[in-house]
């Protein structure tokens, strides 16, 4: 186990050198974090503890548990606005026969697999900008944040990148627009695992979380949590019921087929209600965030006013005149080169660095 969780530290660790921002990194650190502890947690769960406990009499109770885990339990909806204690011994069961009043929950066999399938989409988008990034962050940043470097490698690395800057500036738009795709695909990407989880919830997951807020401030529940501690129509048992029930055939002492109808108890689900309902919350923040990144990066790319701006916020210590030189002479690729250099060396060498790379684009455009 602590092997497990040391592996999942490793995925979900952040990097020295800074190649994103920091809604990107909230896609590939936190939620590929959350996701594999989570299947962490179902997975021991299942395999250590007892997903399903099914009432019997008979020697037939570990058969009967691992039939009614394989082939899924029911529960009947309208016994969820029943009265429990009275109508109904609990939310989602009584006593109806006609199987076309059954709903069948397929969903809790799946669970631990659709967490690990999520994390792995999760972090897709990051592999891929690693991929396409290649180091070349780390390259250019290399120890340019280590003041105490000897003065001589120090100077040789300073001019190095001034170099690179000058002769590539106005040559960085594929580079921008590949972290932006990547962007854009954390967007799509957190939009499908809502329809993702809506498929495996039989199209009752897009608006839980809406569903959930109306109910737990509504009169209704303040009124009968008053009474009881049951409230029907409770939209979170009736996605992840406590008990169902399971129907077992097997052969009598005359060779008749017996029908047997068992009450039981999903104790994972427990553990599930809380996980998707958080889940549902975090995907719509991170879809928030997500958007409004990407609004942003768009009046980046349109606005050289916006772009010197968020320079001059970021890195105050920078001549703002040597800043507007710089977007007025560049494009949003260069921009974002350029962040991202000042994000991963030291604010007084950055300072520094500014003014000499337009001295040098000024001077090396005259000689064009």
């Amino acid at each position: 186990m602590f092997n497990i969780v040391k592996n999942v530290g490793a995925i979900v660790q952040i990097e020295e050198t800074k190649i994103d921002y920091q809604t990107f990194r909230l896609h590939y650190i936190c939620t590929v974090g959350f996701l594999l502890v989570f299947f962490i947690v179902i997975t021991v769960s299942q395999i250590v503890g007892d997903p399903i406990f099914c009432e019997s009499q008979d020697d037939t109770r570990q058969a009967i548990n691992s039939y009614c885990w394989m082939h899924s339990t029911y529960v009947i909806p309208k016994a969820f606005f029943k009265e429990v204690g009275k109508d109904v011994p609990h939310p989602g069961v009584d006593g109806t026969q006609d199987p076309k009043e059954f709903f069948y929950l397929t969903y809790y066999q799946w669970v631990f697999f659709i967490l690990f399938f999520q994390a792995v989409c999760f972090y897709i988008p990051r592999l891929l900008w690693i991929t396409w990034e290649g180091g070349k962050m780390k390259t250019l940043t290399k120890d340019m944040n280590n003041v105490l470097l000897p003065e001589p490698e120090f100077r040789e690395r300073f001019l190095a990148l001034r170099r690179y800057l000058v002769k590539t500036w106005t040559a960085h738009d594929v580079y921008a627009a590949k972290y932006f795709f990547c962007e854009l695909l954390t967007l799509i990407n957190v939009v499908l695992q809502f329809f993702l989880l809506d498929l495996l919830f039989n199209g009752k997951y897009l608006d839980f979380g809406v569903r959930i807020i109306k109910f737990y401030t509504s009169a209704q529940y303040i009124r009968e949590m008053n009474e009881t501690q049951s409230v029907k129509g409770d939209p979170l048992i009736m996605l992840f019921p406590r008990v169902t029930k399971c129907i077992f055939r097997k052969f009598g002492k005359t060779s008749t087929i017996e029908i047997k109808d068992f009450l039981c108890i999903m104790s994972l689900n427990a553990i599930n209600e809380k996980i998707f309902v958080f889940l549902w919350f975090w995907f719509l923040l991170l879809a928030v965030l997500t958007i409004i990144t990407l609004l942003m990066d768009y009046f980046l790319m349109v606005s050289p006013v916006i772009r010197a701006y968020a320079l001059q916020t970021r890195f105050y210590l920078v001549d703002h005149k040597a800043i507007k030189k710089l977007v007025r002479k560049g494009s949003f690729g260069d921009w974002l080169i350029l962040d991202m250099i000042g994000q991963n060396i030291d604010h007084s060498v950055f300072r520094d660095l500014v003014p000499d790379v337009a001295k040098g684009i000024t001077e090396y455009y005259k000689k064009l």
